[in-house]
């Protein structure tokens, strides 16, 4: 094992709750493999100790009360974002499970791919490596699969309560778990649940982060049948309905954001404790940026989480967009960069009831409308587009043309912002003419010592000035 996969198993044997938030290109395989590792330990570790009582009871050799079942058989739960990461999961545990046989191979690689898909998706594609990365393969985000292990045998796509293990994405969840009031809806198959492992959670942002909650809500609860369950061999903590305080939690995400710290505080009630572990932003992404373009950060005062919206956007009306309007420079080939698509609704009906000259490109717009917009852009014909970060991260635009970049939040993906500013490399025959300008709160100190760095972000939330220049 590596040093970071020996950190990793000392937390993970002891059954803790571990928020890994260092999640990289580099480290993925190697953090897959170890967490693999763990739940073939478990699952099989689990088996062969009801394989035994099994023989004990059929030898009439205990009169003890047998506790060593859940309601359920499905013991592991590893939410993923597409398809193509699940080919990469099923690899692995393929090569470490030491099975004869794979039942349903052939029909695995049908519905999701295989890896020399992934392998050739490197070089079919000009786009970032992260991107290719999270894209390689079959990229469909609506999926859910069981896995079923025997001594000698792994089956995919096996029935849910006859799985081991259960794959799924959070959309594939939320459509069978459901909502209440529908008529058909089943959450049983969580609730016996013991390890929870969420890889690249940090593109569940990019997807529908209530899925994640609402999976969440439904894990570990009573089941409301009873499926053939032998209630004298459940274990007690399942029975007083307190399994989510053994449950084991693994995450792992390329980096820390706030709805990451809710989950972690909110669902991961392991009595053995937990880690989270981070890596400090020295440098931050405002190093990659190659032009020598003077970059303005101001901090807008916001008094709560709750309204930090709404003070954010009274503060975009009042003074940045009349300035921008007003200013000789500003006022034509500006990019508005909006992380939050709710935020892009408001700016959008706001620049609509003034008659502006706009146009704007979201991860609804139509391929057509897409075309349109960055066409007229380019040649001048309006003076704003609003972009949010969800296109940029499933589409990657180099949007020509722009002259100036405004962001009214900085993105969570702190390499977009190098990416965003390259564009202008070819936008202008002089520098000066350049300009860069982000808004940002103390609420947004996580986002921000991903591209400044941390002592930096540190001093640009504490500090009295308001508005901060980079060179």
């Amino acid at each position: 094992m590596s040093p970071l996969q020996r950190q990793l198993m000392g937390m993970l044997r002891p059954y803790r709750d571990v928020l890994y938030a260092s999640r990289d290109a580099a480290n993925a395989d190697a953090l897959r493999d170890i967490y693999t590792l763990h739940l073939l330990d478990h699952i099989y570790q689990t088996r062969d100790r009801i394989i035994k009582n099994n023989t004990r009871l059929a030898k009439q050799q205990s009169n003890d009360e047998l506790r060593d079942q859940g309601f359920t058989r499905p013991k592991v739960l590893v939410v993923l974002p597409t398809r193509g990461a699940v080919v990469r999961l099923v690899d692995a545990l393929i090569r470490l499970c030491g099975c004869d046989s794979v039942q349903n191979r052939s029909r695995f690689e049908q519905e999701y791919g295989t890896m020399k898909e992934i392998n050739t998706a490197h070089e079919a594609t000009s786009k970032p490596a992260d991107y290719v990365n999270y894209f390689a393969g079959n990229p469909d985000d609506h999926f859910r699969l069981g896995i079923r292990f025997t001594r000698k045998m792994m089956k995919l796509c096996s029935e849910f309560y006859s799985s081991d293990v259960i794959v799924a994405s959070p959309l594939g969840l939320r459509t069978i778990i459901g909502a209440r009031g529908d008529k058909k809806r089943d959450f049983d198959f969580l609730s016996s649940i013991e390890i929870l492992i969420m890889d690249q959670a940090d593109s569940f942002l990019m997807q529908n982060w209530d899925h994640v909650e609402h999976l969440l809500k439904h894990t570990n609860l009573i089941p409301q049948e009873s499926r053939d369950c032998d209630f004298s061999r459940v274990k007690n903590w399942y029975l007083d309905g307190r399994a989510r305080y053994l449950r084991q939690t693994l995450i792992f995400a390329e980096y820390l954001t706030p709805e990451l710290n809710s989950v972690f505080n909110k669902y991961c009630s392991n009595i053995r404790g937990k880690f989270k572990l981070r890596r400090e932003n020295e440098a931050g992404t405002i190093n990659d940026v190659a032009l020598p373009i003077q970059q303005i950060f101001t901090r807008i005062e916001c008094t709560s989480v709750a309204k930090a919206a709404d003070q954010r956007f009274e503060h975009f009306k009042e003074k940045v967009f009349p300035a921008l309007q007003q200013s000789a420079v500003q006022q034509s080939r500006t990019m508005i960069f909006i992380p939050s698509y709710y935020d892009y609704v408001r700016i959008r009906n706001y620049l609509d009831e003034r008659d502006i000259n706009f146009v704007d490109i979201c991860e609804y717009s139509e391929p057509s409308d897409i075309s349109r917009s960055r066409t007229a852009f380019f040649h001048g014909d309006c003076d704003f587009m609003l972009y949010t970060e969800r296109v940029h991260f499933y589409h990657r635009y180099r949007i020509r043309g722009a002259q100036h970049i405004f962001f009214y939040q900085l993105p969570e993906h702190a390499h977009f912002y190098p990416e965003l500013l390259s564009v202008l490399s070819d936008a202008a025959d002089g520098l000066r003419d350049l300009t860069i300008s982000a808004l940002y709160s103390r609420y947004d100190q996580l986002r921000l010592e991903r591209i400044v760095g941390t002592s930096r972000a540190l001093r640009m939330i504490q500090g009295e000035k308001p508005a901060y220049l980079f060179a």
